[in-house]
């Protein structure tokens, strides 16, 4: 899928912003999966629900349904930012070669005030040979 954790986190931001519900599925690593359908569960989806989606016998409509969910709640962290105009800003020191944050920045109207402030950073890990996304985290203020 995605060859370096810039073009993974890129093509999630942008798979997100078009309502690409199945990409950004697709997108997600295993843990973030699980770490999906806990929040899923606790904030009061049924089991049954829950079970279905994690073994593929979901109907369409609820798996079409609970993927714009999730599609809906990433949009709600990135709102306030024009993920058109972002850049990519890839952080690596300190992290194991099968991890990589990529920081989301939105660029300043003036250069010389510096750099782009940080508005979300994915956090990705490497599985199976892609590059997949771990966590969505907003740094902005809703």
């Amino acid at each position: 899928m995605a060859a370096s954790p810039e073009e993974a986190a890129r093509t999630f931001v942008q798979a997100v912003a078009w309502g690409e519900h199945h990409l950004v599925w697709d997108l997600l690593s295993t843990e973030a999966h699980r770490v999906v359908m806990g929040i899923a569960t606790s904030r009061g989806m049924p089991e049954a629900l829950a079970a279905r989606l994690r073994d593929g016998t979901a109907t369409q409509a609820e798996l079409d349904q609970f993927r714009s969910d999730l599609v809906n709640g990433f949009r709600a962290d990135l709102l306030t930012v024009d993920v058109d105009t972002l850049e990519y800003d890839v952080v690596l020191d300190g992290l194991e070669d099968s991890t990589a944050r990529v920081v989301l920045m939105v660029p300043v109207p003036d250069p010389l005030l510096g750099a782009g402030l940080p508005a979300a950073s994915v956090e990705l890990s490497q599985e199976a040979g892609d590059w997949r996304i771990d966590r969505l985290v907003s740094r902005l203020a809703k």
